[in-house]
């Protein structure tokens, strides 16, 4: 999680912007009432990931209803990537590359007990589709010009 918190989006790539932009758009759809899926659903149909958004809207239904706390995730337009947001794109590439406990025990630590087996299922499918559509939501990128570290 601590990759990406506070990083600035454009150092996401290509897939891990998109996971970022389909989280604000989702939550901003249910905060105003809306269906989300009409809200997000285009994006993912039009950067070829149409596989993945029922899983995607599944993690976010899940979590909005089942999460142990509160998650937050920022407006539309801001640079930098939230406490929720880098929460969940660290799951998302945990279920594509770490042991299934070691998922587990992180998602159980998310959500409540009865929701972690269909949350595991969902994380494991959204990132098996963004790896089938070359959008594996890698780590940031290190741009030396944007790096915030004291000068002396």
């Amino acid at each position: 999680m601590y990759a990406f918190l506070d990083q600035p989006v454009i150092m996401l790539s290509r897939g891990g912007q998109m996971m970022v932009w389909a989280m604000r758009h989702w939550t901003r759809a249910v905060g105003a009432g809306r269906c989300p899926c009409g809200d997000v659903g285009p994006g993912f149909l039009k950067a070829k990931l149409m596989p993945g958004f029922p899983h995607f809207h599944m993690m976010m239904a899940l979590l909005n209803r089942h999460a142990l706390d509160k998650l937050a995730f920022a407006d539309i337009d801001c640079p930098r990537i939230s406490d929720g947001e880098a929460l969940l794109l660290s799951l998302i590439r945990m279920a594509g590359e770490d042991s299934p406990e070691h998922l587990a025990s992180a998602a159980a630590l998310v959500i409540q007990p009865t929701a972690v087996p269909p949350l595991l299922m969902a994380l494991d499918s959204l990132a098996g589709a963004l790896a089938q559509a070359d959008l594996w939501p890698a780590l940031p990128m290190f741009d030396p010009d944007n790096a915030s570290f004291p000068h002396e």
